[in-house]
Parts: C-alpha cells; structure tokens; sequence
C-alpha cells in the first residue's frame, strides 16, 4: 500500500515537473513573438498525425516547436529562400473534427522536403508576409 502511494506521488511529481518546465519553455519562446500553429508530423492516416506547436519567425527561418515537448531545438526549420506554398486548403474530414473553422492549411515546400502547417487565417496572413517580406537580395547579405 505504501509503496504504491509512493509510486503515485513519484508519478504526480514527474507529470508536474514536465507540466512546469513545458509551461517555462513556452514562456520564453513566446517573449520572442512566437505564433500557434499545428505541423502534420505523419501521413500515414489521412487527417491524422497533426501536432500542436508555435513557430518563431527570425531573420531568414522559421522554427516550429512542439507545444508539448523538452526539447529546446526546433522540429522544423523553414529557410525563407527555399520555402514555396505549394497548396492552400480548408481541413477536411477528420481534420474538419480537431480544427476550428478558422484554420487554414498550407502545404510548404522546400529542398529539405514537405510539411504541412495548420494556422488560423491571421497567422496565414503573417506567415504569407513574412514569406514575401525579404528585400531584393536578401539572401545575399543573410550571414
């Protein structure tokens, strides 16, 4: 009896630390202008494999996070120079269930592959500026 109360309280204490240092880590990458959107991490079911997570737009990449991860390296860098929208969608079927109706989908392309990003109509207008933001030759003085 004693042992599993110790187990659960061990238990408890490990999911609070998680919950604490999650809560930390977004407090921080917030500071620096982050936005909510989900990424679709697996196609191997259609409409499934999104997860939640915000991205953080610097100079010339976007960085995605998982919402609810330790990790303090992105899941995803997008280079601004090598990024093209490959198709703009409404969720459907079992996305129209996990989405709100404001949600948009993008299907980014770069050389490093494909993803898909979830974001709602606001931070698809931010996202399309800062895509197109760059001043002629950018990428030239991006070091």
């Amino acid at each position: 009896m004693v042992k599993a109360l110790l187990v659960a309280a061990a238990l408890a204490v490990a999911v609070a630390v998680f919950l604490l240092l999650t809560y930390v880590r977004r407090s921080v990458f917030s500071k620096h202008g982050s936005v909510a959107m989900a990424a679709r991490l697996s196609r191997r079911m259609a409409g499934r494999g999104w997860a939640p997570g915000f991205a953080v737009y610097e100079r010339g990449s976007l960085r995605w996070y998982r919402m609810f991860s330790l990790a303090l390296g992105p899941r995803y860098t997008l280079a601004r120079t090598d990024l093209q929208i490959a198709d703009r969608r409404v969720p459907a079927g079992a996305e129209a269930q996990i989405f709100p109706p404001e949600v948009t989908v993008l299907r980014c392309k770069s050389s490093t592959g494909e993803v898909e990003l979830a974001m709602t109509e606001s931070a698809v207008t931010g996202f399309l500026s800062w895509l197109e933001a760059a001043p002629p030759g950018a990428a030239f003085y991006d070091r």
